[in-house]
């Protein structure tokens, strides 16, 4: 039995080998890919994963290479690439790079592959983000709703010093906010909401860990 394993097992080897090399272009993907996603973690003013604050657009799709499904366009923001996570097992999500002058500034998670230290992630309660991050400031995205959003305005909960905002969108089914993305960008500066600029009349401030604006901003 032990002799006929080690006559088997070079002859396996070898064929998975071989497949590897008739399939360089696989090989080299799923390696890429393995090495982007061993680390997962959003940190607060500095990634999201390995990819940086700061980095370039090369190194941007050096670790997370353009598929046919991925868009990029230029915005009143900068330029964005939208990279969709389409091989994440607990479902389909997007990665938004945001970028000025070819600079990353701005980076947004709306996958569950990527989490805080605190585990926080995509479809998570808005109570689970109060309980860890203290002192949040909360704004409200006055532009149309979108139904795949549930048809409410964006909320905003963020810090501004520590670089981190979490996007709170509705569920009309369970009736609901939940965390739609999760965003880090420069400590201490503005971020850009839904390419929206800070200064917009669209953009407004509102209590503390609001979960609906006020009455005098809902949509008419």
């Amino acid at each position: 039995m032990k002799r006929a394993l080690i006559l088997i097992l070079p002859i396996v080897l070898t064929a998975f080998w071989a497949v590897l090399s008739a399939h360089p272009i696989v090989a080299a993907q799923s390696t890429s890919e393995s090495a982007t996603f061993l680390n997962t973690v959003i940190d607060p003013g500095v990634a999201v994963g390995s990819l940086k604050i700061g980095d370039t657009r090369e190194r941007a799709l050096e670790l997370f290479p353009k598929k046919a499904e991925d868009q990029e366009w230029d915005d009143a923001c900068g330029s964005t690439i939208d990279w969709v996570d389409t091989t994440n097992p607990m479902g389909r999500g997007d990665l938004f790079i945001r970028m000025k002058k070819g600079k990353i500034f701005q980076i947004e998670s709306s996958t569950t592959r990527f989490h805080t230290a605190e585990g926080i992630t995509t479809f998570d309660q808005p109570s689970k983000v109060a309980g860890a991050y203290k002192d949040l400031r909360a704004w409200v995205l006055l532009t149309p709703p979108v139904p795949s959003l549930g048809d409410r305005p964006l909320i905003f909960w963020g810090d501004k010093k520590r670089g981190i905002t979490f996007v709170l969108a509705y569920d009309p089914q369970r009736q609901k906010r939940y965390v739609y993305k999760v965003m880090v960008f420069v400590p201490g500066h503005d971020f850009c909401p839904e390419l929206e600029k800070p200064n917009s009349p669209k953009w407004q401030s509102i209590a503390p860990y609001s979960l609906e604006p006020p009455i005098e901003l809902e949509p008419q």
